[in-house]
């Protein structure tokens, strides 16, 4: 992970080439590569008791873990914190792949006021009989925050982490230890906030992908063992926001909302780097449009659970602060960065995220101005460029129809989503 002085230390996909010789020079993976799709804010895996009665991964049309298994797919929906940290929740993951015990690291833990450890998934691995490694890695697929969850898993995986090596020594958890970018094959992000999302900026509920307005789940689980929330005596939303509010959980700036305000987001931003060896798509959405005043406003086939943010974000203009705060108490630290302005770019949206935010990965130089990741326009068919972004020609969907929806009635339309999806999956495999 890239360590920029200025911002300190933050926390798909085909290849076809028929005859290309780049294809031939791919380390072998086996014929099945697992695919872990990851949820987004104050979203629910597999692990969470309130999957069976609604899942994540399909809403009102179906468990895509069923849908994928009929196409012959391996998928594992890992269950990490609502309302945590990218880098907290990709310790979780990491963990929960691995069958081992949460690890949040020693100088992470220690600058945002929570304990090191968290679960331990020994004996309960996500994915039974598997060893994560460079020669078996894994797809990655995040929907919203997920999509920021899993490039922070990859670029830790890639990358590491030198402060942590340096606090723990041999005690280093090997995912802070880096070399390891092979152990993902791919990485697709599915209407993500790569530059942050309004709604955190106008106080909001931001980015809310879980569905919490229309779920009646019984049990609920904030993964936030941390810091300090038991899980046995907090077992309702209602319950977990209050224990929130008690222990000042946002005044650790280590949370999902800290990481989408646009200011930290497009920090971050500047210490991912891509990795050329792996595959990025990125599919993103737009379900608003102008209306007479200039403003975005929601067509008519957005989810009507949706309407009411997508109307705000359609609307809002405005500046960010020029700075964001990270780590607790005596650790926490400032940074300034140059502010942007929140214009008309910003107002068409999913419903939840800005189509500018979901669209590239971008990052500010000190003047201020865009330097995106690189990326290529991707039709969706022929080979795919690795170590850049593949992106996807924009979408006519919600927020919530991206991952099934809501009565929605565009069911064939995300069946399809998923099955063209599959089929750049699939044709990664070596034979």
């Amino acid at each position: 992970m890239k360590k920029p002085a200025v911002i300190g230390i933050a926390a798909v996909i085909i290849c076809l080439a028929a005859g290309g010789a780049f294809f031939l020079l791919r380390p072998a993976t086996g014929a099945e590569i697992p695919n872990v799709m990851i949820h987004g804010y104050s979203g629910w895996g597999q692990y969470d008791e309130r999957y069976e009665e609604i899942p994540y991964w399909g809403l009102t049309l179906t468990d895509f873990r069923k849908m994928f298994d009929r196409w012959d797919m391996d998928v594992y929906m890992p269950s990490v914190g609502p309302h945590s940290s990218a880098w907290d929740r990709a310790c979780e993951v990491y963990a929960e792949i691995t069958g081992t015990r949460v690890d949040y690291g020693a100088a992470h833990s220690a600058k945002c006021g929570h304990e090191r450890f968290g679960r331990d998934y020994s004996g309960k691995a996500l994915i039974p009989d598997f060893e994560w490694n460079d020669d078996h890695p894994v797809n990655l697929i995040g929907h919203s925050f997920g999509g920021t969850t899993a490039r922070v898993l990859l670029d830790l995986l890639a990358d590491g982490a030198p402060e942590e090596v340096a606090a723990t020594g041999d005690d280093t958890s090997p995912l802070f230890t880096g070399g390891h970018s092979g152990m993902v094959f791919s990485l697709t992000t599915i209407a993500s906030p790569h530059n942050g999302a309004t709604l955190v900026n106008v106080r909001l509920d931001g980015d809310n992908t879980s569905g919490a307005s229309f779920s009646q789940s019984s049990s609920y689980d904030a993964r936030l063992d941390q810091f300090g929330i038991d899980p046995a005596e907090v077992t309702t939303q209602e319950a977990a926001n209050a224990a929130m509010e008690e222990m000042d959980f946002y005044a650790h700036n280590d949370s999902a909302a800290n990481d989408m305000a646009v200011d930290r987001a497009c920090a971050m931003n500047a210490e991912i780097e891509l990795q050329p060896d792996v595959y990025y798509f990125c599919y993103y959405g737009c379900r608003t449009t102008e209306d007479g005043s200039g403003a975005s406003v929601p067509t008519d086939k957005m989810c009507r659970f949706l309407k009411d943010q997508a109307t705000v974000i359609g609307s809002f203009t405005g500046k960010t602060a020029g700075g964001f705060s990270e780590g607790f108490g005596d650790a926490a630290e400032t940074f300034k960065v140059p502010p942007q302005d929140l214009n008309a770019e910003w107002q068409p949206n999913d419903g939840t995220v800005n189509t500018v935010s979901a669209y590239c990965p971008y990052h500010l130089d000190a003047d201020g101005n865009r330097i995106y990741d690189e990326h290529v326009e991707y039709s969706g068919t022929g080979a795919a460029e690795p170590g850049v972004w593949n992106i996807l020609p924009v979408f006519d969907e919600d927020h919530y129809g991206f991952i099934g929806g809501i009565y929605s009635e565009d069911i064939r339309d995300v069946r399809q989503i998923y099955q063209d999806m599959h089929d750049r999956l699939d044709a990664l495999k070596v034979k």
